[in-house]
């Protein structure tokens, strides 16, 4: 038995209409607030849908074919909010929050008999993430940088939510001239941020780690 995806020469393009709001105000002299909303209206989505079976003589030996092709029968929505925060409690620091809330949901057609590509739309993405940024200055050409992000878990494929953490000191010793040493993931040694079951793509795992740069800009 052999299992084959054959093309679709009527494949339709895949539709989407976004609507998007965001308003960005300036509470304080020192605090500014963002804040955007919207709603995604997705159609003629990709499905997998089973064909009727058939046997083939070539190649040998003679196999039952189960073929699989590409129809538009899926359909959705996506809504979510973003909040980006800037504040600047003291003159040498600058904190920046932010968070992002996404729902998908998508539904088939009646005709449909594919039973992966709901749960995989609706699980491949995060529902919640955050982050904190923060930028201090304890003296004339010197800074500190600091980020700390948490993405929540994914239920398809199933990843685990994981929280991150990159610090970074430079100095700026010249006009045009800056040197700096950062480290990236340093809560843990590594971490998996995505994971294709096809194996198509490379699973996605950030290791901890660490660099130095030097920068030299001219005129």
């Amino acid at each position: 038995m052999l299992v084959e995806l054959l093309g679709n020469p009527h494949f339709k393009n895949e539709g989407l209409i976004a609507y998007e709001a965001g308003y960005r105000t300036t509470v304080l002299k020192q605090l500014s607030i963002d804040f955007t909303v919207y709603y995604n209206d997705y159609n003629n989505l990709e499905t997998t849908e089973p064909a009727a079976p058939f046997f083939e003589n070539t190649p040998p030996p003679p196999h039952l074919v189960v073929p699989l092709t590409n129809l538009n029968l899926l359909h959705g929505e996506t809504q979510g909010i973003e909040v980006a925060v800037n504040w600047q409690p003291i003159r040498r620091w600058t904190l920046s929050p932010g968070y992002a809330l996404e729902e998908i949901h998508m539904h088939l057609a009646p005709t449909s008999q594919d039973t992966t590509s709901v749960g995989q739309a609706q699980g491949s993405s995060p529902e919640h993430s955050a982050q904190l940024r923060s930028h201090f200055e304890p003296a004339h050409g010197l800074a500190w940088d600091a980020s700390a992000y948490f993405v929540d878990r994914l239920t398809n494929p199933v990843e685990r939510a994981y929280t991150r953490l990159d610090t970074g000191l430079s100095w700026q010793f010249a006009e045009r001239a800056s040197l700096g040493i950062f480290g990236q993931d340093l809560l843990r040694d590594t971490h998996e941020e995505f994971i294709d079951p096809t194996g198509s793509v490379r699973t996605t795992l950030v290791k901890r780690s660490a660099y130095a740069k030097f920068t030299r800009r001219f005129r």
